[in-house]
């Protein structure tokens, strides 16, 4: 049964402003909000040459190297841009789940996440995602967005089926242009979890998995005969739990959990397990120390 209490109280909120002076810590010397990316035409910093074809732009054409060289050649530079980071967090009913509940989890660890990317001026948008789109939030930039954002998620009940892949698309729907995602999820989904995450890089995004995952997810508590409930279709299935039952289901989970990790880090997907047993800011903290997602 999922929590009820407010998932952002002031012990939270207080932790949140020590992840953001770490965060710049472990940031200081890099540019804030910025992240590069290549485009033809004046930038920050020269990259390349490649040789004039009818169509550039002869404003882009280096004629100190027409000049030594004799042939037309267009620069190329590496140019910072404003990509910002998206959070779609799985707002569908197996995330109601567990103790505490993985919904709650994944809201603040997408709090404390959005929170350092915030402070750190990167542009913050959130989408609820199930079997859709449910509702999205643009943040801004600074962190005086950050009541906003509490305040969405706090709106936010984990409901209604998981489709990722759908999820995904109506998303891709509001995404002008391609930047960090950050999917939050358990990953339970009925079609699998390579299609959303296949759909981000096939257009041209930074994708990041966030598995939340909780005990219960392991081994269902207790012995002997029990009726398991679908958190997402309400059908009931009377098992009969023993110790070797619930080892088994314990070996599964883990197996699951490491297929997951496997197959996004083998297709340069990030990938960090989020346990609800470990505090939100413990888990930003090791991700924001490996030197990953949020920089």
């Amino acid at each position: 049964m999922a929590d009820t209490r407010d998932p952002f109280d002031s012990a939270f909120l207080q932790r949140l402003e020590y992840l953001r002076i770490v965060s710049r810590r472990l940031a200081a010397g890099t540019s804030a909000g910025r992240r590069t990316g290549r485009r033809t035409g004046p930038g920050l910093e020269f990259a390349e040459h490649r040789a004039y074809v009818a169509g550039d732009d002869f404003r882009h054409i280096d004629w100190a190297a027409f000049g030594r060289l004799e042939r037309l050649l267009v620069r190329l530079c590496q140019q910072e841009e404003d990509l910002g980071i998206d959070f779609l967090v799985d707002a569908s009913a197996s995330m109601a789940t567990g103790r505490p509940a993985k919904f709650d989890h994944a809201r603040r660890l997408t709090a404390a996440l959005a929170y350092v990317g915030l402070a750190s001026l990167d542009r913050v948008r959130l989408f609820a995602v199930d079997a859709g789109l449910r509702a999205h939030l643009s943040a801004g930039r600074d962190k005086a967005h950050v009541l906003a954002i509490l305040e969405f998620l706090r709106g936010l009940a984990p409901e209604g089926q998981t489709d990722l892949a759908q999820g995904v698309t109506a998303y891709l729907a509001h995404a002008a242009r391609p930047g960090l995602a950050v999917v939050v999820s358990d990953l339970m989904d009925p079609g699998g979890y390579a299609k959303p995450f296949t759909l981000l890089q096939s257009r041209g995004f930074e994708a990041w998995c966030l598995h939340v995952t909780d005990a219960a997810d392991l081994a269902p508590p207790g012995t002997g005969d029990v009726a398991v409930t679908d958190a997402e279709t309400g059908e009931t299935l009377g098992v009969h739990l023993t110790d070797e039952v619930r080892e088994r289901l314990a070996r599964e989970a883990e197996r699951f959990a490491a297929e997951a990790r496997a197959w996004c880090l083998g297709r340069g997907i990030g990938y960090a397990e989020a346990p609800t047993r470990v505090p939100a800011d413990a888990l930003v903290l090791d991700v924001l120390r490996r030197g990953g997602l949020v920089r």
